[in-house]
C-alpha cells in the first residue's frame, strides 16, 4: 500500500520499501540483503543495519506504508534486547552469540540514536527508553570534552579507547543529535552538534580549502595519510570522501535552521563544501559519475561509484537549493537524480545497485549487496519536501 501524502510522488519510495521489507526475514533484527533481495546467510546480525532499517521503517510508517510501523517496533525491540550490553553499557556491533561482537563504536551508536529518536517522535513503544540509553552511552562513554567531539571506539568494557578519531562517526552523531533534540526538546544536544561541526568543518575542513580531512589521532591532529595502503575501506577510506562533503553541507544547513544552533560561519561553509564536492568529485577520472575518494591534490584514488555518494549529492543539492545558496543547485538535483535512476537502478532484482565500477557496471569492491535503504530514502524524499531539521521534520512541515 502506497503512502497517503498526496503531494508526494512515492512510487520510487514504495519500490525501495518493498525491497527493504525482505530484511525482516532475519532471525534477529534486520538482515543484510544481497543483490537479489535474500538475506546473506554468512552475515552476522548487525546493529548498524538494524538501526538504519528501523529508521527507514519509522519514516515509511509516517508516510502511511502498511506494515512498517510494526517493523519499526521490531527494530526498537531488537536494538534494546539483542544489541544492548546490560553488563558494561553501550551496544554490541554484532549480536552476542554470532561471533566477535566487536568494539563499541560511536558510529553505530549514533544510528541507534537516530532510529530511536525518530521512532520516539512517532510514539513507537520502547523508543523513548532506547533514546535515553543511546544518549547516555554517547555522552557518558564517548564524549571528549577536551575536543568537543565523540571518541571513535572502545573495547567491550570501555576501559581502552582506540587511538583514532573519525569525522564519519561525528558527522552521523550530528544528524542523530538533531533528531534527538526534536524528540526530547533538549537544546543542549544542538549545542553539542554545533561543537562537533565547528571542530570538523569550521576548523579542519576550512584549513584545507574544504578538502575535508576524515581521520585524526587521539589528540585531535589530522592524520592525512591514514589508510593510504588500504584506500578503499568502506568506513575509513584514505583521502577525501566526496559523499561526506555533500552530507556535511546538508547537515550544517539543517542544524542552522534551528535558531538554537545557528552560527554565522555555517551558510558559507555549507556552500563551500557543496561547491568543492561537485567541482572535484564529478567525473574526476573523465567518466560520468562521482568517484568515491580523491587524494589531497584532488586526483582520483578509488574510482568506484557508490550509490550513497550520489544519493547524498542529491539530498545536499535539494537543501542548498532551498537555502538559495547556489543558483544552479536545482539543475543539479534533476541531473543527479536522472543519473541515479539511469545508472544504479536494478530493473531485474529491485532496489538500486550500491556500487558500480568506473565503466558503470555493477561491482562489489567497497559495498556488498543492497543492505542500506537509509541514504536512498532521503534522496528520494528530500527534493520533494520543505526545509526542516531532519527528514521527519521535513515530512511534518508539509
Amino acid at each position: 500500500m502506497r503512502g497517503t501524502h498526496a503531494s508526494l510522488d512515492l512510487q520510487q519510495v514504495e519500490r525501495l520499501i518493498d525491497f527493504a521489507k525482505k530484511s525482516a526475514n532475519a532471525e534477529i533484527g534486520f538482515g543484510h540483503l544481497g543483490t537479489e533481495g535474500s538475506i546473506t546467510q554468512d552475515a552476522a546480525p548487525s546493529m548498524l543495519i538494524t538501526a538504519r532499517m528501523t529508521f527507514t521503517f519509522a519514516i515509511a510508517s509516517t508516510l502511511g506504508f502498511s506494515g512498517t510501523a510494526d517493523l519499526a517496533q521490531r527494530g526498537i525491540l531488537s536494538l534494546s534486547k539483542d544489541f544492548y550490553d546490560r553488563e558494561n553499557g553501550g551496544f554490541f556491533s554484532i549480536a552476542p552469540g554470532f561471533g566477535d561482537s566487536g568494539r563499541k563504536n560511536a558510529y553505530d551508536t549514533a544510528f541507534v540514536l537516530l532510529a530511536a529518536s525518530t521512532a520516539q517522535a512517532l510514539d513507537i513503544p520502547g523508543a523513548a527508553t532506547l533514546t535515553d540509553s543511546a544518549l547516555e552511552t554517547l555522552f557518558d562513554k564517548f564524549w571528549r570534552d577536551d575536543l568537543g567531539i565523540f571518541a571513535n571506539s572502545f573495547n567491550q568494557d570501555f576501559s581502552r579507547e582506540e587511538p583514532y578519531l573519525g569525522a564519519n562517526a561525528n558527522m552521523h552523531a550530528v544528524e542523530a543529535l538533531i533528531s534527538a533534540h526534536a524528540a526530547t526538546g533538549d537544546g543542549s544536544l544542538l549545542d553539542r552538534a554545533l561543537d562537533i561541526s565547528n571542530f570538523m568543518v569550521n576548523t579542519h575542513a576550512r584549513s584545507r580549502d574544504w578538502m575535508m580531512p576524515e581521520h585524526f589521532d587521539a589528540d585531535g591532529a589530522q592524520n592525512t595519510g591514514f589508510n593510504e595502503q588500504s584506500p578503499a575501506d568502506e568506513f575509513r577510506p584514505y583521502g577525501v570522501t566526496i559523499g561526506h562533503l555533500f552530507e556535511w553541507s546538508r547537515l550544517l544547513l539543517e542544524l542552522h535552521g534551528n535558531s538554537l544552533a545557528s552560527a554565522d560561519w555555517v551558510p558559507d561553509a555549507a556552500r563551500s563544501l557543496y561547491e568543492k564536492a561537485r567541482s572535484v568529485g564529478w567525473a574526476a577520472d573523465g567518466r560520468e559519475g562521482f568517484v568515491y575518494t580523491l587524494d589531497w591534490q584532488a586526483q582520483p584514488v578509488v574510482t568506484q561509484r557508490l550509490m550513497w555518494v550520489v544519493a547524498e549529492a542529491i539530498s545536499a543539492a535539494a537543501q542548498v537549493a532551498s537555502s538559495k545558496l547556489v543558483s544552479d543547485a536545482p539543475e543539479d538535483v534533476l541531473r543527479w537524480s536522472e543519473h541515479l535512476h539511469a545508472r544504479f537502478k536494478d530493473p531485474t532484482h529491485g532496489s538500486w545497485h550500491h556500487e558500480l565500477d568506473s565503466s558503470g557496471l555493477p561491482a562489489s569492491t567497497v559495498a556488498q549487496g543492497k543492505p542500506d535503504a537509509y541514504h536512498l530514502l532521503q534522496a528520494l524524499l528530500i527534493p520533494q519536501l520543505p526545509e526542516g531539521n531532519g527528514l521527519l521534520d521535513r515530512i511534518n512541515n508539509l
